[in-house]
């Protein structure tokens, strides 16, 4: 009877052992893929990857449109024009836009796309009788780049770290919400140009050239 008891507890024994090296092993395995990149890291290779990204594919390029604001600051802006425009403070640039009311599209709808910094790109069309002028379209891009990081903040379960709380990288950390937003705050954010595309269907694609 006491020799049953022994090999039952000998059993017992072995029997946890393989379970606890089971779980073991797959708690490494589990660790390994959720292995965490150097903030750095990401942040290179996305730059990386938004700097390679071509467009051609979506069309027949037929304009590029720049963005510049007068500036009083002639020490750094010789020619008195800061070479693109803020997407934060879009408001107090667009008053002082180079040729704000020029309209450079004469198309009545237009399709932009953002996809700096998004890891998941976003779109949204916009129409007008009288086409669209650089003040138009700065202000809706400024607009929709506020909803995107509204939604991102909302939708994300790794939020954004507090500028005076990032000790890592002063750079802002990738979120996990809506569009996975990495490596820029808005306030980083600049346009430079549009470039406009013409697809064969006759649609008008914008995107944008998003500078940090």
């Amino acid at each position: 009877m006491i020799r049953n008891k022994i090999k039952m507890t000998k059993y017992l024994i072995l029997f946890l052992t393989i379970i606890f090296t089971n779980c073991k092993g797959q708690t490494q395995k589990g660790d390994e893929k959720r292995e965490i990149k150097d903030p750095i890291t990401v942040i290179q290779e996305n730059e990386k990857k938004a700097t390679e990204k071509k467009s051609e594919h979506i069309g027949e390029l037929i304009s590029t449109i720049l963005f510049k604001v007068k500036t009083d600051n002639k020490k750094d802006y010789e020619d008195g024009f800061i070479p693109w425009a803020s997407i934060e403070n879009a408001k107090q640039d667009i008053p002082n836009l180079y040729k704000g009311d020029e309209i450079v599209i004469k198309d009545n709808s237009v399709k932009i796309i953002i996809d700096y910094p998004l890891t998941n790109q976003y779109e949204f069309t916009i129409t007008s009788n009288n086409g669209f002028s650089r003040k138009q379209l700065l202000s809706e891009i400024n607009l929709h780049y506020f909803k995107i990081y509204e939604e991102e903040e909302k939708s994300a379960t790794i939020k954004t770290i507090p500028i005076d709380k990032r000790t890592t990288i002063y750079n802002r950390n990738q979120t996990d919400g809506k569009y996975g937003i990495w490596g820029h705050d808005i306030a980083d954010l600049v346009l430079s140009e549009i470039e406009v595309y013409k697809t064969s269907t006759g649609q008008i694609i914008l995107i944008l050239g998003i500078e940090s």
